[in-house]
């Protein structure tokens, strides 16, 4: 009461009808059927408790005792007001203008219609009869597009939700192997077993002898996947008085943005990031185990990609029927009419099976997903005609079951005290997490040359000759 106290009338009276708009706001959202937050029911409540003290302060003020005043004298004042026009209707007369000159100047209404057509074949030669017609059409009458002629009359309209793009959803992290983390450090034991040459399990073999016949001692050799989490941070700050006033809740947005911000660095970082307080991205040099396939040999430079070179990736993917085919929007155009000939020369084979509207079949390439996104390398200089215009590894197919993802915990937090005196409250949202692939280098085949790996793109290598 005593801050009231301090304020001038026409404050008090500004913060009384700015509560009013706020409580209107909620009462217009349970009115169209809005389902309310525990918040914003919360908030609404405290408007109106809000709202009473102002009021009843307001009505023992001078200016408020002077509304009250008018406020019951307004029936006794229209009373009086009806009376004296019904005095007055009896001796006036208003004759209207057309019963003087019913033809507007005009003798014969031929006449007009004749100047009628004139004007219409040849505006800048109209009688100036019309165009002082013509002349009153849209500025003598009260019209909307004109504030001063009551367009102030039509009231703004709020509405009370954001619109906002959606960004893409995190197709990467569902894929991995996820790994419990209890403390920031997690050390994972694994088997030495990517060359098959010797041994499938990284060292143990087994053999057919003679009874009682000895054999060699083998035994497995292991390592060690370090994951250590490390923490993304974001920080927002909004003022009291606007979450007081504002009837879209903002620790939501806050919180939503702060969410959307997080999934948008972590897909950068599981295909690109470098390691190093971040998780290692399985397009990064730093992935051992990339494994990158040249372009078909001789292969003219504005052959972006062909059907053979999305054959000699297939073959390289060690999980082939658990991975997936990424790309950037670039490629989309070059993917999408990729074709091998097929055998005997009876055909060709598509490559590339489009998306079915309505039934949640996806794209595929050569029988696997394919997901175009932003993330993905793409074009990186001129027009993409050339393959000296695109990135490195920007077409890759992963299989995203090998890499390994752990969380360690996820917090959204608010303070009303880090910023007190500003009167403001900032949320902070926080999340310590590592992501790696778990292999350290290639597969090498018992027979045969063809090395093989969970994650395997496109080099962008000149392999043209002259």
């Amino acid at each position: 009461m005593t801050k009231l106290a301090e304020m001038k009338p026409e404050e008090i009276r500004e913060k009384r009808e700015n509560l009013i708009n706020v409580m209107n706001s909620y009462t217009e959202r349970v009115n169209n059927k809005e389902a309310l937050t525990p918040e914003d029911r919360e908030k609404w409540n405290k408007t109106i408790t809000e709202f009473d003290e102002v009021n009843n302060f307001y009505q023992t003020t001078d200016q408020g005792l002077v509304d009250r005043s008018a406020s019951a004298t307004v029936g006794a004042n229209l009373s009086e007001v009806s009376n004296s026009l019904r005095s007055l209707s009896g001796s006036i007369k208003v004759t209207p203008a057309f019963e003087k000159d019913p033809r507007f100047g005009f003798k014969t209404d031929n006449e007009f219609l004749r100047e009628c057509m004139n004007a219409t074949r040849n505006p800048d030669k109209a009688d100036n009869r019309i165009i002082a017609v013509i002349n009153a059409v849209g500025s003598d009458e009260y019209s909307r597009g004109n504030w001063q002629s009551a367009g102030i009359l039509i009231p703004e309209t709020f509405i009370d939700r954001m619109l906002s793009m959606t960004p893409e959803e995190d197709f990467i992290t569902p894929r991995c192997t996820r790994i419990p983390m209890q403390t920031s450090s997690v050390k994972i034991p694994a088997r030495v077993d990517k060359d098959h040459s010797t041994s499938v399990t990284g060292g143990t073999r087994v053999y057919r002898t003679k009874e009682t016949a000895s054999v060699d001692r083998t035994k497995d050799k292991y390592e060690t996947v370090a994951m250590e989490a490390n923490e993304i941070v974001g920080e927002a700050a909004a003022t009291k008085q606007l979450m007081r006033e504002s009837p879209i809740s903002i620790p939501a947005l806050i919180e939503a943005s702060m969410k959307a911000a997080n999934v948008d660095k972590r897909i950068d970082e599981l295909l690109l990031g470098n390691g190093n307080g971040m998780p290692l991205g399985v397009l990064n040099a730093a992935n051992l185990a990339l494994l990158k396939v040249d372009r078909v040999t001789n292969q003219h430079d504005d052959v972006i990609v062909s059907g053979t070179d999305v054959l000699n990736i297939a073959k390289r993917v060690y999980g082939y029927d658990k991975a997936i085919w990424i790309a950037n929007h670039d490629l989309f155009t070059v993917l999408s009419t990729l074709v091998i000939e097929s055998p005997n020369a009876a055909g060709i084979i598509k490559l590339f099976s489009p998306v079915e509207g309505g039934n949640g079949i996806m794209a595929t390439l050569w029988g696997r997903p394919i997901y175009f996104t932003e993330y993905s390398p793409g074009i990186a200089t001129s027009t993409g005609s050339d393959i000296s215009h695109w990135s490195d590894c920007f077409l890759s197919c992963i299989n995203f079951s090998e890499m390994i993802y752990g969380e360690l915990y996820t917090e959204f937090n608010r303070s009303v005290h880090v910023r007190f005196s500003e009167r403001e409250e900032v949320f902070q949202f926080v999340t310590a997490n590592d992501a790696r692939p778990w292999w350290k280098t290639v597969l090498t085949p018992k027979r045969g040359i063809t090395t093989r790996s969970p994650f395997v793109a496109l080099s962008n290598t000149d392999t043209s000759v002259g």
